[in-house]
C-alpha cells in the first residue's frame, strides 16, 4: 500500500511538473520595452551612445567611398562600392566597438540585411514614411539593448534608389544582374529608406 501511495505520489508530481513546464511555454515573452532617444533610461544612456558612435563611424567609412565613386565613375560604379564594400565596412565598425552594427530597410537590396526580430515592428509600423516623422528609439530587450536610427534618403541616394525613371540604364542593368531581388528603390528626397541598428549586450 506505501509503494503504491509513492507510486502515486510521484506520478502526480510529474504530472504537476509537465503541466508547469507547458504552461510556461505557452505564455507569452515579456514585451519589449522601446523608447526614444530623449526619454532613454539612465542605465541604457551609456549603450545608447555606444551605438550612435558606431553609426557615425560607419558613416564616415561608407560616405566618402560612396561620393569618389560617384564622381569618378557614376552611379553604376556606386552600386558596385555599395555592393563590395558596405558591408563588410560595417561589419568592421562593429568589431572595433565590440557589438553588432547593421542597415536594415522595408525595401532591402541585399537580403544580408533582413531584420533582426526586435527591430521588424519598427521597420514595418515605419514603411513609407518620411525621416522626419520618426525618431531614433532604444530597445530594452533584457540581456541586450536594442538601438535603431533612421536612415533618411538625400538626393544623391536616389541615382541609385530613386524611381526608375530616375534611373540610368546602366544603373538598371547592374542592379539586375547584382540584386535581382531588389526592392530598395522608387524613393524620394526626405523619404525614411531604412535604419542603423545596433545589438549590444548589457554588462
Amino acid at each position: 500500500m506505501r509503494a503504491l501511495t509513492l507510486t502515486f505520489a510521484f506520478a502526480s508530481a510529474l504530472f504537476f511538473t509537465a503541466a508547469c513546464v507547458h504552461q510556461e511555454a505557452n505564455q507569452a515573452p515579456a514585451p519589449v520595452k522601446s523608447y526614444s532617444f530623449e526619454e532613454t533610461p539612465a542605465e541604457l544612456v551609456g549603450y545608447r551612445d555606444r551605438a550612435k558612435g558606431a553609426f557615425e563611424a560607419v558613416g564616415k567609412r561608407l560616405i566618402p567611398r560612396l561620393t569618389g565613386a560617384l564622381a569618378e565613375g557614376g552611379p553604376a560604379a556606386a552600386v558596385k562600392v555599395c555592393r563590395e564594400v558596405a558591408q563588410p565596412l560595417t561589419d568592421e565598425a562593429g568589431k572595433e566597438v565590440g557589438f553588432a552594427v547593421g542597415r536594415t530597410s522595408h525595401k532591402l537590396r541585399n537580403p544580408a540585411n533582413a531584420s533582426r526580430d526586435w527591430i521588424k515592428q519598427l521597420v514595418q509600423d515605419s514603411a513609407g514614411r518620411k525621416g522626419a516623422e520618426v525618431k531614433p528609439m532604444v530597445f530594452d530587450l533584457g540581456d541586450r539593448v536594442g538601438v535603431a536610427s533612421p536612415i533618411v534618403a538625400v538626393e544623391m541616394c536616389l541615382q541609385c534608389h530613386g524611381t526608375d525613371e530616375q534611373l540610368k540604364p546602366e544603373v538598371k542593368q547592374i542592379l539586375a544582374e547584382q540584386y535581382p531581388d531588389d526592392q530598395a528603390r522608387g524613393f524620394a528626397s526626405g523619404d525614411l529608406r531604412g535604419w542603423f541598428w545596433a545589438e549590444l549586450p548589457k554588462k
